[in-house]
């Protein structure tokens, strides 16, 4: 909800006139009246949940914007204990690229409001849709948003709604605006997404840029801040949201969980791969292969990014499968939801697709047993190539002669972290197969509750043995209506068959 200012265009509705009301959003005060001392002077912007005005400070000689909500909304004790919860947490942050918090009410009237900081401007989105978005302005922006986002998470303070149209570019030049983070109303103390107690996990986020674990309802830090810069640089610099052809909020909230990060490199034609990488790691699922602060990701992209032109990003203006926020509107009831409006929902309803997600890839199961396979073999032929050529042996012996163990204990040795002793078994071998094994869960977080791995003798059974399990694998609907591979009856079969009911 970009709502503390209003652009300066002339003739637009905060440039002359009211914003008329749009849906069930109605204005509640009429220019010229009071609410707590605050004269108002124009509407902003109206939304379900109420209305932002610019106002005339009661004791200083300036302007406020004066968010007010609605008065059913005000009476509602869960929405005014989350309401003056997180209005406080806000009010904590001072910092130059922070919208600042001054001060919190209730009307006469019954409405509860804040007051902010007013910037006369216009919004990171607005910048992309009138083509004055550059590359090295895009950068400046986001690294300028760091700031603000490094300084709140250092509070132990998470925004949860970064997104173009919640970064305020304050009037000025280009290459000499002011950039502030806005909307810092949907801020919670990191951690979870219920902090007070009272059981209240709602959460209104910009499904668009939101991270995997805020979709999940995990337990969130600033690293979803981190995803959500990426998905905003993405924006800034392609013109398009990440996951853009996403059909509806179901599809689009899968797409953050289970679908690769996009590449730059598919719409900007001058980004390099190292860009690629960079926003790869950003918008990494796991939390923990993001980047450690926000500062560092956008340094890390100012640097892979010097080849992009100045020109704006190819797709900028307003289209209608692309559409965007209105900086003018909070939410509005009128026109059709598109996957970039914010959204109030309960992350606990999607918590269980996302403990699925290995469901949904055990396609790339088979791809990764048999990687580990050639890497194992390539492991031990490597290590025995090394040794002196009068202790060398042929290449189908070489692990059972090179230790002192047999070949199923000399694998186990090489296997990934997370199985602890007696948790893998031999398994019969064929004459392509120099050892397999079959293991129990693995301690690690995220780790396998069942997988078998085998090194082949050679990189032609290797080849043959990836192929086999290929083609005997067909695809099936599982619950909760998702794609998984089935596979005939056989040894391997079974062992894949255990891993998918997990």
């Amino acid at each position: 909800m970009s709502s503390e200012r209003a652009p300066d265009t002339p003739g637009s509705a905060a440039a002359g006139q009211a914003t008329p009301p749009v849906g069930d959003a109605v204005s509640m005060f009429a220019v010229g009246s009071l609410v707590s001392g605050y004269r108002i002077e124009q509407v902003l912007a109206t939304g379900a949940t109420g209305t932002v005005y610019l106002a005339k400070n009661p004791t200083l000689p300036r302007r406020d914007a004066l968010k007010v909500l609605s008065a059913d909304l005000s009476r509602d004790p869960a929405f005014r204990k989350r309401f003056v919860r997180e209005a406080d947490i806000a009010s904590l942050l001072d910092h130059p690229n922070i919208v600042s918090i001054y001060n919190r009410g209730e009307s006469d009237e019954g409405h509860l409001w804040i007051a902010m900081q007013y910037v006369a401007g216009t919004d990171a989105e607005a910048a992309m849709q009138d083509g004055t978005m550059t590359a090295a302005r895009a950068i400046r922006i986001v690294s300028e948003v760091a700031k603000a986002l490094d300084y709140a998470h250092q509070r132990n303070v998470v925004h949860h709604d970064v997104k173009p149209g919640n970064v305020l570019l304050a009037a000025g030049l280009p290459d000499d605006e002011h950039v502030m983070l806005s909307d810092f109303g949907v801020a919670r103390a990191a951690g979870s997404l219920s902090d007070s107690g009272d059981g209240d996990s709602t959460v209104a986020v910009t499904l668009a840029y939101a991270a995997p674990e805020v979709i999940a309802g995990e337990a969130v830090d600033g690293r979803a801040d981190i995803y959500s810069l990426g998905c905003t640089l993405f924006r800034m610099l392609t013109g398009k949201q990440p996951f853009y052809t996403a059909e509806g909020t179901t599809e689009l909230a899968r797409a953050h969980l289970n679908q690769p990060p996009p590449r730059i490199s598919d719409h900007l034609s001058a980004a390099t791969r190292q860009l690629d990488v960079v926003m790869a790691r950003a918008l990494a699922k796991n939390p923990e292969e993001r980047f450690a602060s926000a500062r560092e990701f956008t340094a890390a992209a100012a640097a892979a990014a010097t080849s992009l032109t100045e020109s704006p990003p190819p797709s900028t203006a307003r289209k209608a499968t692309q559409a965007t926020t209105n900086p003018l509107r909070l939410n509005t009831s009128e026109r059709i939801r598109s996957i970039s409006d914010s959204i109030s929902f309960t992350p606990a309803s999607l918590r269980r697709r996302r403990i699925e997600r290995p469901v949904l890839i055990l396609w790339a199961v088979f791809a990764v047993l048999a990687v580990i396979a050639g890497v194992l073999w390539t492991k031990v032929i490597s290590s025995s190539s090394s040794e002196p050529e009068n202790n060398s042996a042929p290449t189908s012996t070489t692990m059972a002669t090179s230790s002192a163990a047999p070949a199923p204990s000399a694998l186990v040795r090489l296997l990934p972290a997370g199985y602890p002793r007696g948790t893998c078994a031999a398994l019969p071998t064929a004459s392509d197969v120099t050892a397999a094994v079959s293991c129990g869960p693995n301690t690690d977080p995220g780790g396998p509750t069942a997988s078998t791995y085998t090194l082949s003798r050679d990189q032609t059974s290797l080849n043959e043995a990836f192929t086999d399990t290929v083609n005997r694998a067909s695809a099936a609907i599982c619950p909760p209506n998702i794609q998984c591979p089935v596979l005939c009856p056989t040894g391997v079969s079974k062992q894949f068959g255990e891993w998918g009911r997990r």
